[in-house]
């Protein structure tokens, strides 16, 4: 009988998977978010003053760094998103309600600018002559993202009874912006402001084994959960833009 033991038990477990339908693979509907994370940080006041023109430049990952799998493969991808302009775009302009800044495109100003033409190619010289003109930058804002420090902090607790174990880890990552504001006119950088963001993950699980006459039965159950880099980013930027604006203020750049 101890012989049938294994085949009772593989008998067992296709007869119960074979009962189970396939598990309906369930989607959600996409969101769009339409809150500035600038909104959350503060209830700044936006000052007296007409907007200024601001452009965008180059506000790329500096960091270099790759992102980690579990997986023994080469990964290629980078730990933290590549659309960090569009993030710092957005978060311009719906600070205040978009009240404290006007933002021109330069990351995409050659399409612009072939578009341009073939408006004036395509319209009469009257017509063509009457193009509204380009807004013009007095400041445009660079910088990027330029540290992703790994594990600066990690939490484990742990333990066992009788071949059961408990385990529970927390570890803590951070993502760090520069963002610097420079006058056209002069060169000059007008200020530069520096912001960090934790990026959390946790794990938690229960794994046991047991010795059944000549058979073995383990298990192991837990959970994982990760904080989303790209809203940690999107964050740390908001932070930015937000002390920015506040150095903008305390120097006058609204009431020029």
């Amino acid at each position: 009988m101890r012989h049938l033991t294994p085949v009772i038990l593989w008998t067992s477990a296709l007869f119960v998977t074979g009962c189970f339908p396939a598990p309906e693979l369930r989607t959600t509907p996409p969101m769009v978010d339409q809150q500035s994370e600038f909104d959350n940080l503060s209830s700044l006041a936006p000052p007296k003053g007409e907007p200024i023109v601001v452009g965008v430049y180059n506000f790329t990952d500096q960091t270099g760094q790759r992102l980690v799998t579990e997986r023994p493969v080469s990964e290629m991808s980078t730990a933290l998103p590549q659309g960090m302009s569009s993030i710092l775009v957005q978060e311009l302009q719906r600070a205040a309600g978009g009240k404290l800044y006007r933002v021109v495109e330069r990351e995409n100003i050659e399409a612009l600018l072939t578009e341009r033409r073939i408006v004036v190619a395509s319209l009469p010289p009257e017509q063509a002559s009457q193009l509204t003109p380009l807004l013009v930058p007095g400041i445009f804002l660079t910088g990027g993202a330029v540290s992703y420090d790994r594990n600066i902090t990690q939490n484990v607790r742990g333990l066992g009874f009788k071949s059961v174990n408990g385990v529970k880890e927390v570890a803590t990552d951070q993502v760090g912006v520069i963002l610097r504001a420079v006058s056209v006119k002069t060169g000059e950088v007008l200020a530069s402001v520096h912001a960090r963001k934790s990026v959390m993950s946790a794990r938690d699980g229960v794994s046991g084994m047991f010795i059944l006459d000549h058979d073995v039965l383990a298990f192991d159950v837990g959970g994982s959960a990760n904080e989303p880099v790209s809203l940690a980013l999107r964050m740390a930027i908001a932070a930015a833009v937000l002390e920015l604006t506040q150095e903008g203020i305390t120097k006058g750049w609204w009431s020029d």
